[in-house]
């Protein structure tokens, strides 16, 4: 009964007090609408970091007369490795043409093709480390048939040291973000609850308890939480397809984003008002 009258209080305090929610909703939206903008941006960055660390693999050169069929069957028993894919010497020299297409009179110089066969190594996640490459390669070496190994150490360990500042930095913009969307709802609605402060008090000297007062305001929070998640995700929508004209490939998954927006719009529309709500029940 009271959750019903609350909540019926909660729509007339809207359509009373109109071009305050409107005033609300439209600072409450632009909030989450940065929230949602971050997380586009961090996503994406994690995806293309995520590309990277798949690149990472261990290039194995092979003999002349290097049995590539023993070679691969024995490399796949290292602990770490995921994948090995056998690379001829034609399809070196093929992949190659294709990468210097635009300065192919290069490689017109060398009358026989100069590029070994090889073995591109995949590793687990877990060794795609300077020191898991360096292990696996080691153990690549000691295998007949194996001329020379390369991986690159020193840039893996530098995409590890950015991976980690960029995870140190994001965690702190988000908590940033977060408690400043947190507080400008408080804010906004504040200026509601300030507009009916004296109804407050009379509903109080009538013996209306703390609960009853504060589930229109609850309600309110949640409505504009939900409505302006729904415009952030709207805003983000229209944001990703500027972008898609500009990259090639922007990673969006909108069901998340959607979800996303709705429950960070229904938790803080319910933290902000009842952080606003404590001042005036106490």
């Amino acid at each position: 009964m009271a959750l019903r009258i609350g909540i019926r209080e909660g729509f007339r305090t809207i359509t009373r007090n109109n071009s305050l929610f409107l005033l609300s909703l439209l600072v409450t939206s632009i909030s989450l609408f940065l929230v949602s903008l971050f997380a586009l941006v961090t996503v994406n960055l994690y995806y293309f970091l995520n590309i990277l660390d798949e690149k990472i693999e261990i290039i194995a050169f092979l003999d002349e007369n290097a049995d590539f069929e023993s070679l691969k069957s024995n490399i796949l028993k290292i602990n770490g490795v995921k994948d090995v894919i056998f690379i001829s010497s034609d399809q070196a020299l093929k992949n190659l043409q294709e990468e210097l297409k635009e300065t192919e009179e290069v490689l017109r110089v060398f009358e026989d093709n100069p590029l070994p066969a090889s073995l591109r190594i995949k590793l687990e996640a877990k060794f795609r480390t300077a020191n898991g490459l360096k292990e696996i390669s080691s153990k690549i070496m000691l295998l007949r048939g194996t001329k020379e190994t390369i991986y690159g150490g020193e840039l893996v360990d530098q995409l590890k040291k950015i991976t980690h500042i960029i995870t140190v930095f994001d965690l702190g913009l988000l908590i940033i973000i977060i408690f400043s969307l947190i507080f400008v709802i408080f804010q906004t609605i504040k200026l509601t609850i300030f507009a009916r402060s004296t109804e407050i008090e009379i509903m109080k000297l009538v013996g209306a308890s703390n609960s009853f007062i504060a589930i229109p305001f609850t309600f309110e929070g949640i409505v504009q939480g939900l409505l302006g998640g729904s415009i952030a995700f709207i805003l983000t929508v229209i944001t990703n397809r500027v972008a898609i004209s500009f990259l090639n490939d922007v990673y969006f998954p909108q069901w998340w984003f959607l979800l996303g927006n709705l429950a960070c719009g229904f938790i803080f529309g319910i933290i902000g008002s009842n952080i606003a709500l404590r001042k005036f029940l106490q």
